[in-house]
């Protein structure tokens, strides 16, 4: 169903007579989520494309335009569905009804702005929806709206999933957080980091608690470009140097994080996709929520992965998370992340009257273990960071940004999915502000305004200070260039263009000339810096990626 609308039923009975006219009419609101709820009519909606190559459609947006072509969807809140048949005390205002009109009047003034294909809002307090807000399209070709039960990419949400489910498996007394990682992973081969100390004592508890050494998304780069397969990935996590001392600092790393919960399929003795399925989503209800790129793409039910460029471009992009899956491969619904929401609230560890985990463990996973910050402000347990009477949470990649925010001293979560680039990154994050200040009382709180005019001054194409012409035929770059560290990059030609192939990611990206002999990679804002150049050719290419951080050296391999 794509659309929500309150069905108004009009009946009138008409009686007359010389003297006078009766008139009666009955108002009647439907909700099919709860009885004492109606719902505003909008649009709501939908995307089947499935491949992102040099022939996918590009859409081009200013950011300082409207995205006219996105229909607004509509909520749905309390409001009051009859009439009080004789006269009476005004009942109190409920305040919760004044907040979230005043939040979806927020959405709807500024929405148009974010630049976002698709997107999809809930808020919960205890067990009834509270709004429900699906936006835009899940397909900016086929323009199918986003309804309540299309997928989207929730990256490290997943995290918490992936916690939980371990928890599980504690509770069994088939795993301990405090089990090292060679107690699963004991063979030099399949898993090494920097020092012999940090390999034999890193613990599942020092993985989801983010204190390994390496720095921040070390060694993302092998499965997000290279579309390494985890093994192969962690594996390479030997030759990064650590940045700080093992368990001395909180430094998020998505690589590392996922290794508890591939420790918890060995146990199992099963794929990690199919046991938090079984274990943890199909108890949840959470049925059509995909572990899987291909489970995700291949639904009948999501939204295309959209990445903005800087150049406007709004470009279908893949992006396979599955070699991290633990720490971000999952796509659920607004739907049933209503499910989640209604978990977590609820704090006992049952869902429906069964029993998920216990409440001891839920309760691990959600109080905090190491400081994120040198304000000593925040804290991140398993999967939640933890600040001010509040646990949260971000999901953020390419294509996808997504975040969950549970205030436990109102029983009250938000979630807030989307998908299409910088600006829907910032727009969420100004919704769920907007959110938290409205629950304080702040009702002037603006803070898309300041967030978008800094995604404008920053969010454009990248100019050398001095440009300098193209010095070598196209024809000196192309070549295969080997890393040890991040493996092969391919450089071809293709109608008078460079084109570069990353280890075994089967996109292939056009490489723009910036300068000299640099081209830049815009779709993933990749700069080659191509030198050594003799017997008509470069001999090396060092590559600037932008995230993480990280530089990589290439040397020629077919000399």
């Amino acid at each position: 169903m794509g659309v929500y609308g309150v069905d108004t039923k009009v009946s009138a009975g008409i009686l007359l007579s010389l003297v006078a006219v009766i008139v009666v009419i009955g108002v009647l609101g439907f909700n099919p989520f709860d009885s004492d709820t109606s719902l505003d009519n909008g649009m709501i909606g939908s995307v089947n494309q499935t491949e992102n190559n040099t022939n996918s459609p590009n859409y081009i947006f200013s950011p300082t335009t409207s995205l006219s072509l996105i229909p607004f969807s509509g909520a749905y809140s309390p409001s009051s569905s009859s009439v009080n048949p004789s006269p009476g005390p005004e009942p109190s205002p409920d305040p919760m009804e004044h907040i979230i009109s005043l939040f979806d009047q927020y959405i709807n003034a500024n929405y148009n702005q974010s630049l976002i294909p698709g997107m999809a809002v809930v808020i919960v307090q205890n067990d009834k929806i509270l709004y429900m807000n699906c936006l835009g399209v899940k397909d900016l070709e086929s323009k199918e709206p986003v309804d309540e039960n299309t997928l989207f990419g929730i990256c490290s949400i997943t995290k918490q999933f992936a916690a939980t489910n371990i928890a599980q498996l504690v509770d069994k007394g088939l795993m301990n957080w405090k089990d090292p990682i060679t107690d699963y992973y004991s063979y030099p081969d399949e898993f090494q980091l920097y020092s012999d100390e940090a390999t034999e004592q890193i613990t599942i508890h020092d993985c989801l608690i983010h204190r390994s050494g390496l720095g921040p998304e070390s060694g993302n780069d092998f499965p997000t470009y290279f579309n390494d397969s985890y093994d192969v990935a962690l594996y390479k996590l030997r030759y990064l140097e650590n940045t700080t001392q093992f368990r001395s600092t909180y430094m998020y790393n998505s690589m590392v994080y996922a290794l508890p919960g591939y420790c918890a399929a060995r146990v199992a003795n099963t794929e990690w996709k199919d046991l938090i399925k079984e274990d943890l989503l199909d108890p949840l209800g959470m049925t059509t929520a995909t572990t899987s790129y291909y489970d995700f793409i291949t639904s009948s039910n999501h939204v295309t992965p959209y990445k903005l460029l800087k150049n406007g471009t709004m470009k279908a992009y893949d992006i396979i998370p599955d070699p991290i899956g633990p720490s971000g491969s999952m796509a659920v619904s607004i739907n049933e992340m209503v499910n989640w929401l209604k978990f977590q609230i609820a704090d006992t560890g049952e869902y429906n009257g069964v029993q998920i985990v216990s409440k001891e463990e839920l309760d691990g996973t959600r109080t905090g273990k190491i400081y994120t910050s040198n304000k000593n402000t925040s804290m991140y347990g398993y999967g939640w960071a933890i600040s001010n009477g509040t646990i949260f949470h971000d999901g953020d990649s390419d294509a996808f940004f997504s975040q969950i925010t549970i205030y436990n001293s109102k029983d009250i979560g938000i979630v807030i999915l989307s998908n299409g680039g910088k600006y829907a990154e910032g727009f969420k994050v100004s919704l769920n502000a907007k959110f938290r200040e409205l629950l304080n009382g702040n009702e002037n709180y603006d803070p898309w305004i300041s967030k978008k005019s800094s995604i404008d001054a920053t969010w454009k194409s990248d100019l050398p200070d001095t440009y300098v012409p193209n010095p070598q035929p196209l024809s000196a770059y192309t070549g295969e260039y080997s890393s040890n560290i991040f493996g092969l990059i391919n450089i071809t030609t293709d109608s008078n263009t460079l084109i570069c192939h990353y280890g075994n990611n089967g996109q292939a990206f056009d490489l723009k000339h910036w300068s000299n002999t640099t081209f830049e990679d815009p779709t993933n804002n990749h700069y080659f810096n191509f030198t050594d150049f003799h017997d008509g050719s470069a001999h090396q290419v060092n590559v600037t990626f932008t995230f993480p951080p990280e530089n990589g050296t290439f040397n020629r391999t077919d000399t």
